[in-house]
């Protein structure tokens, strides 16, 4: 039975991910916080100081990078500082502790777990992301790079953050195509079984929607109605949110309205 580590392994995807290896795989999660399931091996540790990688990767033979630190994501909206920098300590420094503690242990498989649209971006996040994706292709690991569009939980607690507000502006004609987290889990997990697969196909929800459309689905099955401001956008905003979907990529089953009904909110 392989080892495999999971970093970020106490996230929502993390969590996803963990419960579909466990059947088949001896599962490690480095964690500042381990959780308490008989059935992990937990190390504690932190990407961002390099605390317990060491041990973490020793005795590895796959690592599912899938730890992340975005500050937006965490507090549900964006503030000013988002648009001008994104803290790189654990996507960028502690990927390359990872990879470098990996080449030295014999670690045969690094599947990173990035977003779609990412090469593109012009976020700050989302080019410290791209840049962690640089330094697993220049790594000396055989690795897989496995992008995924915005996770329906993140949807949720953006709608859920805004519409505290007595009028909920939105581009109500940009479009996105949220995925569930348990979709790429499975996708993520079959990518570990089959090995290293380079840059694989995109991964995204089975439907592009609008955030209009979101919006409204989210206020019928919340049950919490608020007025709308449509804010019109640049054409360039329109193609940069297109860059964030992959209609002809691999596609999940789960919509955001089944993910609504069976999900309550934050």
């Amino acid at each position: 039975m392989a080892t495999v580590l999971v970093t970020g392994g106490t996230g929502h995807l993390g969590r996803d991910v963990v419960a579909r290896l466990k059947p088949s795989h001896h599962v490690r999660v480095l964690a500042r916080s381990p959780g308490s399931d008989p059935d992990v091996e937990w190390i504690r540790g932190d990407l961002a100081t390099g605390e317990g990688i060491t041990a973490a990767v020793s005795g590895s033979q796959v690592i599912v990078h899938a730890a992340t630190l975005s500050p937006a994501a965490r507090r549900g909206f964006l503030l000013p500082v988002d648009f001008w920098r994104s803290p790189p300590e654990v996507d960028v420094d502690g990927t390359r502790r990872l990879l470098a503690a990996a080449v030295h242990t014999g670690v045969t498989h690094f599947a990173y777990v990035s977003i779609v649209g990412v090469d593109r971006a012009r976020i700050p996040y989302m080019r410290v992301k791209h840049t962690a994706e640089e330094l697993v292709r220049a790594g000396q690991v055989p690795w897989s790079i496995l992008r995924a569009t915005q996770f329906h939980w993140l949807t949720d607690r953006m709608l859920g953050k805004a519409a505290r507000l007595p009028v909920v502006p939105l581009p109500t004609d940009l479009r996105t195509q949220p995925a569930d987290s348990r979709d790429f889990a499975d996708y993520l997990a079959r990518r570990v079984v089959e090995g290293p697969g380079g840059q694989c196909v995109d991964f995204g929800g089975p439907e592009v929607l609008t955030l209009g459309e979101l919006l409204a689905t989210w206020q019928q099955i919340r049950g919490r109605q608020r007025r709308l401001l449509r804010v019109p956008v640049p054409s360039a905003v329109e193609r940069a949110a297109r860059d964030l979907t992959c209609p002809d990529g691999n596609r999940g089953t789960i919509t955001w309205a089944e993910w609504l009904r069976t999900h309550p909110p934050e």
